[in-house]
């Protein structure tokens, strides 16, 4: 069976809709100009978990300041600013210097980053969920023209039941300072198909879409045994099930993927495989870039 992720139908259209269309700057100066992330929203972390944010770089003690207005909410290690409708924006590894429930206003500092962490984890949360900061009509400035690379797929039969997975990585815009200058995004949207002779015979798939906030659960059914996160000085690897169990008939088949940015900056990947009459593959295996 095609294990179709039920996530959004519509992929980069459902980032490029601005749900919550109210756009806002970033949370340390200046306000209304880029800064570079060294990690993206839905990136895997270790324990099986899904990155809620996004990463800003921020070197140690540098002022952070709210987006929105709002009441505020102290942890030990995070400030949050929550809004009458339940949107809260939250900001991690950061030493609150406001008071616990005091309103404060868009723009007003509310904290300084954290010694030992040289960023500052930034997450909006809807009221239901965790949505990604970079999607449009959300955290602005924000331009994007790297394009997603796709590579390599692979291809084994057990048992005449085909799985496939594929490398993807998304580097960023704007290279992360000192040691994270390797460091490179999950894309937004992973889809996959397997046409023969041209003809569909899988239609395209969702296999990972940064719409919305992943759960645990779902961290083994999106990424394959290899993957990890970024580290200091080591790029992360992305490795994304595309199918995990699909069932052929004899013949020549080539597996399609797409990766995408919130953007739409889309990179692609084909590799042609053979299901014989005793229901196993030729598995030559290439990164097609």
């Amino acid at each position: 069976m095609v294990r179709v992720v039920a996530f959004v139908a519509a992929g980069v259209a459902a980032l490029s809709a601005p749900a919550f269309a109210r756009a806002y700057g970033w949370p340390i100066k200046p306000f209304h100009r880029q800064h570079a992330i060294r990690g993206a929203f839905d990136d895997p972390r270790q324990g099986g978990t899904f990155h809620f944010g996004v990463d800003i770089s921020a070197s140690f003690g540098t002022p952070v300041y709210a987006v929105a207005s709002g009441t505020v909410f102290r942890y030990s290690d995070a400030v949050a600013v929550r809004q009458s409708d339940g949107r809260e924006f939250s900001y991690w590894h950061v030493r609150a210097t406001v008071k616990e429930h005091s309103y404060v206003t868009k723009g007003r500092q509310i904290g300084v980053v954290r010694f030992g962490f040289g960023h500052v984890h930034f997450a909006e949360f809807n009221g239901r969920t965790y949505v990604n900061p970079l999607r449009p009509g959300a955290l602005t400035p924000f331009a994007d023209h790297t394009v997603p690379v796709v590579g390599p797929i692979d291809v084994v039969d057990s048992d005449g039941i085909v799985k496939a997975t594929v490398e993807a990585y998304d580097p960023p815009p704007m290279l992360p300072p000192g040691l994270w200058n390797d460091a490179v995004w999950t894309p937004a949207v992973v889809r996959w198909r397997i046409v023969e002779d041209g003809r569909p015979v899988v239609p395209w798939t969702v296999a990972e879409s940064a719409a919305t906030y992943h759960p645990r659960r779902d961290y083994a059914k999106v990424f394959a045994p290899g993957t990890h996160q970024n580290f200091p000085g080591i790029p992360g690897r992305y490795i994304f099930w595309l199918t995990s169990g699909t069932g052929l008939l004899d013949g020549h088949y080539v597996i399609e993927v797409r990766a995408s940015d919130t953007r739409g900056n889309t990179g692609t990947a084909s590799y042609p495989f053979d299901v014989l009459t005793d229901q196993s593959l030729n598995t030559m295996k290439f990164a097609s870039r």
